[in-house]
């Protein structure tokens, strides 16, 4: 019997290429790792350690920020919050990085696509960007809907500027684009535009906010879930998300969900 497309993930040491400080404690780290370069999807993401002595003791979760296939390189977007991410910032270019990816379920882009919004929230940016890179690829417009504390935290805004037909900017005090959510920008396009679907990553709030547009204007909706892991493989249950149809594992059955299938509990 002959078993195909089964996604594996793997167990691999990467090397360091670069680590850029972005601003504040944003960091862009390149890892140049062929094996799982050639298999990443947008909407995936990788387990990542680089710390001796097992401490911290477990790997932590980083979505595909860029993906490379053709260089064997990926990059992950992060901020310097905790001892592990701490240990990151210091790394340098050449040092070893202990993987296991890629994992998780990537993005659909339904056929017949023509235009999407993505919606992100600080961070939630660096989930969703392989997603635009590989939608502009395919010709379809792009509306992008970013919002953020400050304006310094806006991230990626240049890059998404250049390949975006519209983006919509709301920053917490006003230092860049608007006050308020950025769904209310969104809700005004939906008005004019025929978009055919929103992907989301950044806030339960902010997905709240999506599952109650697209009640009203019908379009399909997907969100890139995060939650603590500590497996990333589905084994120990640690991740897990309510959903319609029960409990579901972030890490294996996600992180995309349908909008319409996750249950928040206010």
């Amino acid at each position: 019997m002959k078993i195909e497309n089964i996604n594996i993930p793997l167990m691999i040491s990467g090397n360091l290429i670069e680590n850029i400080n972005l601003n504040d404690n944003y960091y862009r780290m390149r890892i140049k790792a062929p094996q799982i370069a050639r298999k990443a999807k947008p909407g995936q993401f990788v387990m990542l350690s680089m710390w001796k002595n097992k401490d911290p003791f477990l790997k932590r979760p980083f979505s595909f920020y860029g993906i490379e296939s053709d260089s064997g390189t990926f990059d992950i977007l992060y901020k310097e919050i905790g001892k592990g991410t701490q240990i990151m910032a210091k790394s340098k270019a050449g040092d070893l990085v202990e993987l296991i990816g890629p994992l998780g379920n990537g993005f659909k882009i339904p056929e017949n696509t023509n235009n999407i919004a993505v919606v992100a929230r600080g961070i939630g940016i660096a989930a969703l960007m392989p997603l635009i890179l590989e939608s502009k690829k395919r010709g379809i417009a792009i509306y992008a809907f970013l919002s953020a504390q400050t304006g310094n935290l806006l991230l990626c805004s240049n890059e998404i500027n250049s390949i975006s037909e519209k983006v919509f900017y709301t920053t917490d005090d006003g230092s860049k684009g608007a006050k308020g959510m950025v769904t209310n920008f969104l809700q005004n396009v939906l008005k004019e535009e025929v978009i055919d679907v929103v992907y989301v990553c950044g806030s339960k709030r902010l997905t709240k906010h999506i599952r109650n547009l697209q009640r009203k204007y019908n379009f399909l909706a997907f969100v890139s879930l995060e939650e603590h892991m500590a497996c990333g493989i589905g084994a120990c249950k640690g991740c897990v998300h309510k959903t319609n149809d029960g409990y579901k594992r972030v890490c294996k059955e996600g992180p995309i969900f349908p909008v319409e299938e996750v249950i928040f509990d206010d």
